[in-house]
């Protein structure tokens, strides 16, 4: 069974930063919050899983970021994850990747992308740490543009698709890629926040994904809706209205 989601107009906007436990998750949380590890509101950042349970943060009015555990972790297996982070309530996701891209790093988004088709922007971090390595390793021929290249190369062919890749150090807001990913974000988040949307959620990733953005003087649409909500009550699909209470 299937699962129509409707979000309305200027509903609140929710971010989810997603990946293995260790590759910057929390440290990017407090970077785009625009505060150290030190402050007191800050998300827990160290050198064993700090984050638990997926933690709110309002990053502006009406739009929050979730600070989410990693997967494949001793206490949070991959088969439970999407359950457990309730992975319905976001409507974009921040998957995260440090060093050699693994099998979890494209299960998240294939799940993101492919089963519930939302906004999702892929993030390379530790940028400063693998040049440095490089340059140890190779200190008479080391070219930063091409290590950097090489990295992009590698994400976006494991990715098997043109997502959007950003290069970031969790650390520095001013470096690599990290003032472009802000930018798109803030594009991302204007235009859907000013929609309504309409998603068929799939049980099975192989089926096509139906998202449509409603527009009230879109009769064809609306119709659309109309329909699903009335399947809904007769039980043929399940009907999810988030208007997203915090």
């Amino acid at each position: 069974m299937c699962a129509v989601k409707y979000r309305a107009t200027n509903s609140p906007y929710h971010i989810a930063i997603l990946g293995r436990s260790g590759v910057g998750k929390s440290s990017l949380c407090n970077l785009i919050r625009n505060l150290s590890p030190d402050h007191e509101d800050s998300s827990a950042v160290g050198v064993i899983e700090t984050t638990q349970v997926p933690t709110c943060y309002k990053l502006f009015e009406n739009v929050f970021i979730w600070d989410v555990p990693g997967v494949a972790t001793p206490s949070i297996a991959k088969d439970d994850y999407c359950k457990l982070i309730d992975i319905n309530r976001y409507d974009m996701f921040l998957i995260l990747s440090r060093g050699r891209f693994t099998e979890i790093d494209l299960w998240l988004s294939d799940i993101v992308r492919d089963r519930f088709s939302k906004t999702l922007f892929f993030i390379r971090t530790g940028i400063d740490e693998e040049l440095r390595n490089h340059r140890r390793d190779y200190p008479t021929n080391f070219d930063s543009t091409e290590v950097l290249n090489t990295i992009r190369h590698n994400c976006l062919t494991n990715l098997e698709t043109n997502l959007s890749l950003y290069l970031i150090n969790t650390k520095d807001k001013t470096k690599y890629d990290f003032p472009k990913l802000i930018d798109d974000i803030m594009v991302y988040i204007n235009h859907e926040r000013d929609n309504s949307m309409l998603t068929l959620i799939k049980d099975d990733p192989q089926q096509q994904i139906v998202q449509s953005t409603l527009s009230l003087t879109n009769p064809t649409l609306q119709t659309a809706k109309t329909i699903a909500i009335k399947w809904a009550r007769f039980g043929l699909i399940s009907y999810l209205y988030d208007r997203y209470t915090t």
